[in-house]
């Protein structure tokens, strides 16, 4: 029988090692949304780093296997990571990542070059434009001809999938960046909110009918709360200093009228109506476009002398 650890902690998420091929503590652990990490050699829960722990799952993974004869072990750090640290850590990740791809992408140009030298190494006997002749001869010349070109189309593949890899790099810049926008992090703090108060009503509900609830559940539901109140404390943060620094929050329904021209993701588009959350704005054709205020960048205002963002081009 295997000894199996189950442990979670924020900078590792939720591991379990111990078990080995063949004795059925892979199957249990699937079960309940383990996945194997083959660059770990352990199995583990996706996404679960600088989250709060499953523990209705955990625990569930863990009487299962001590059901079936296993010896099960849980160790949980519930601390949450302030939100600085959790993207400094997700950044230094995605630099590891970019550096292990171009490394591969350095491999496999290598590869393609020794495979066209293979190539060409194999007809390099053949006069240009010898025909194929008939007998063993012949098919020996048409085998190394098909050889040949055989290696030259797998190099030519090597070739492109190591053209694919700064692509790769530069769309991981990019979504990088995207998540740093101030848009996107008014965004998320809205949608993090929203999740906030969505789990406050469970919780109410839980404490309602406290005979229907287990204590596992309510753990859970803390700790998903804390890692919440944290991450929309970190961003929220952010966005104060952004407004702090006028570069965030200029733009509101008071400031913006109807017929203003406002630039909206590169574009300038005309205001048709000014909402409490939202700026509703022409688009060429019968309808129009909503965007949060957020996603502002500029103004062009008739009502006030000096307009916000006055196009100087």
């Amino acid at each position: 029988m295997a000894h199996i650890t189950i442990t979670h902690t924020p900078a590792d998420g939720t591991l379990a090692d111990g078990g080995e091929k063949g004795d059925g503590t892979g199957n249990i652990l699937y079960k309940h949304g383990f996945r194997w990490f083959r660059s770990m050699g352990v199995y583990g829960i996706r996404s679960s780093r600088d989250r709060a722990p499953r523990l209705v799952a955990i625990e569930a993974a863990a009487e299962e296997l001590r059901a079936a004869g296993h010896t099960a072990t849980v160790q949980i750090d519930t601390t949450v990571r302030d939100t600085t640290t959790v993207r400094a850590d997700q950044h230094e990740r995605l630099e590891d990542r970019r550096t292990a791809l171009a490394a591969k992408s350095d491999r496999l140009s290598q590869e393609a070059a020794a495979l066209h030298r293979r190539s060409d190494a194999m007809v390099e006997h053949i006069p240009m434009g010898q025909p194929v002749g008939p007998g063993a001869r012949g098919r020996a010349h048409r085998n190394l001809l098909n050889r040949s070109i055989d290696t030259a189309i797998k190099a030519s593949h090597t070739q492109q999938e190591a053209d694919q890899m700064p692509d790769r790099i530069a769309g991981s810049h990019r979504q990088e960046a995207y998540r740093e926008r101030l848009d996107v992090t008014a965004r998320r703090v809205d949608r993090l909110s929203a999740e906030l108060r969505a789990l406050d009503r469970r919780m109410a509900r839980l404490s309602m009918y406290p005979e229907t609830g287990s204590g596992t559940l309510r753990r859970q539901y803390e700790g998903e709360r804390a890692v919440l109140v944290e991450r929309i404390a970190g961003d929220q943060a952010v966005l104060d200093k952004a407004r702090e620094e006028g570069r965030f929050g200029r733009f509101s329904k008071t400031t913006v009228h109807r017929d203003d021209l406002v630039r909206v993701r590169g574009q300038w588009r005309t205001v048709t109506r000014a909402n409490a959350k939202t700026v509703s704005v022409t688009t060429g054709y019968s309808w129009t476009d909503k965007y949060g205020w957020e996603e502002v960048q500029e103004l062009r205002c008739s009502h006030t002398e000096d307009a916000e963002g006055t196009d100087n081009d």
